[in-house]
């Protein structure tokens, strides 16, 4: 049975839904890093599949059937590449499967800096009650201004469909 090294473990809700995508064949084993039982399952595990904490030559050489790395993240910045090459291991990341939760988070943010969201919750739960347009907390709206994109690759396109 061929296994999959899933880390590092997830909310429970998410493993069960890795479970019952794992195909016929498979056994999939949720560890945490640095744990012995992590050591311990790649030493056989033939994929692997989760985040990336540090993936270089050791974690390779400690995994020495290991026939892919399939990352949850779309930054692949944790996992040393050359030596993934060297031990004949593609690395796949999961470029653009958040790219709509980013780009409305990143709108998200926008509107709280200009409605200065954190210092009127900050008041209100203080009891301090302030005008919105005050001089001293003017508020702005996203409406009509010009926004700076830096990069239109998913996210930023995504971004400026939905600023305009």
């Amino acid at each position: 049975m061929a296994k999959i090294l899933f880390a590092p473990k997830q909310d429970p809700v998410v493993m069960e839904i890795a479970r019952s995508l794992t195909p016929p064949g498979f056994e999939l084993v949720e560890v945490d890093f640095g744990t012995p039982q992590f050591i311990e399952a790649a030493a056989d595990a033939e994929f692997y599949m989760g985040l990336a904490r540090n993936m270089g030559g050791e974690f390779f050489r400690s995994a020495p059937k290991l026939k892919l790395v399939q990352l949850l993240s779309a930054g692949y910045d944790r996992v040393d590449v050359e030596a993934a090459r060297k031990a004949k291991v593609p690395v796949s990341n999961n470029g653009g499967a958040n790219a709509i939760a980013v780009a409305e988070h990143t709108v998200l943010l926008m509107l709280a800096v200009l409605k200065q969201l954190v210092r009127f919750h900050q008041d209100v739960v203080a009891g301090k009650w302030r005008p919105p347009a005050s001089s001293e907390s003017p508020v702005y709206e996203l409406s009509a201004r010009t926004v700076g994109i830096i990069g239109l690759g998913n996210i930023g396109k995504k971004v400026a469909r939905r600023a305009a």
